[in-house]
């Protein structure tokens, strides 16, 4: 059984789960963890997740994880076959996950009126004296991030034009294809989805995609060839699963 280690609202997982539900692999678990949970040194010595388990291999890095599972599990693969259209994927995909992911980080917990909402989702699993801890210092840790990516130090205004762009290229490849690259759904497909299904979380965002009709049916395309029940196992287990179970990478 695959075990996927990971915290709550990372677009990252989306796009681990959903290769496994492409590829007909359903025979997994999931544990989230508490943000700053020191246990997670003992599976990812980065401390970042997610991290997947298998036959006691622990793989970090969801790029890694996702071309893992490609070798592990060929079938149905979440590649094209023609290496030029191949680096497509991955020039999208690292777009996706070097980019887009630092527009969803900011709009959606770094302003203000949006970090009211998600910031409590992100911290579901903490309890106590860690959850008013990470309550008052992550708005401020997630803005010092992007400040110093450089997207938390523009306006509003140029985050919506700076998305917009993003919108109408994206809306651009999809004219007259029903996926992002050679007309085939892939990696690329579900990373610049997995962040689009973040940046919703914007309210910003959320109104500028109803005015994309091809964007929003192709996110359901997606949604509806990768989608499949999930297997979740409570926080209240996870120290018990770590100690029995995880070892250093």
């Amino acid at each position: 059984m695959i075990t996927i280690h990971l915290y709550a609202l990372s677009p990252f997982n989306e796009k681990i789960v959903r290769t496994l539900h492409y590829k007909g692999i359903n025979n997994y678990r999931m544990i989230e963890y508490p943000l700053g949970d020191r246990r997670v040194k003992k599976i990812s010595p980065t401390g970042k997740l997610p991290c997947i388990e298998f036959n006691g291999q622990f793989i970090q890095d969801s790029t890694d994880i996702v071309y893992f599972l490609e070798r592990e599990f060929p079938e149905h693969s979440v590649l094209p076959a023609k290496p030029e259209q191949q680096a497509l994927v991955h020039i999208l995909e690292d777009w996706a996950d070097e980019s887009l992911y630092f527009y969803e980080m900011h709009m959606r917990f770094g302003l203000p009126h949006n970090g009211k909402k998600n910031i409590p989702r992100m911290l579901v699993n903490s309890t106590g004296f860690m959850h008013w801890f990470l309550s008052k210092v992550l708005p401020s840790g997630i803005l010092k991030i992007t400040e110093s990516q450089g997207i938390g130090r523009k306006h509003i205004e140029q985050l919506i034009i700076d998305v917009r762009r993003h919108l109408d290229a994206v809306d651009k490849l999809l004219q007259n294809n029903q996926w992002l690259v050679a007309n085939q759904f892939s990696l690329a497909d579900m990373a610049v989805c997995a962040m689009f299904d973040c940046l919703k979380d914007a309210e910003e965002v959320a109104e500028m995609l109803s005015a994309y009709p091809k964007i929003t049916d192709w996110m359901k395309r997606v949604q509806a060839l990768t989608d499949q029940p999930v297997i979740r196992i409570e926080d209240r287990k996870v120290s018990q699963l770590v100690d029995a179970e995880a070892r250093p990478a």
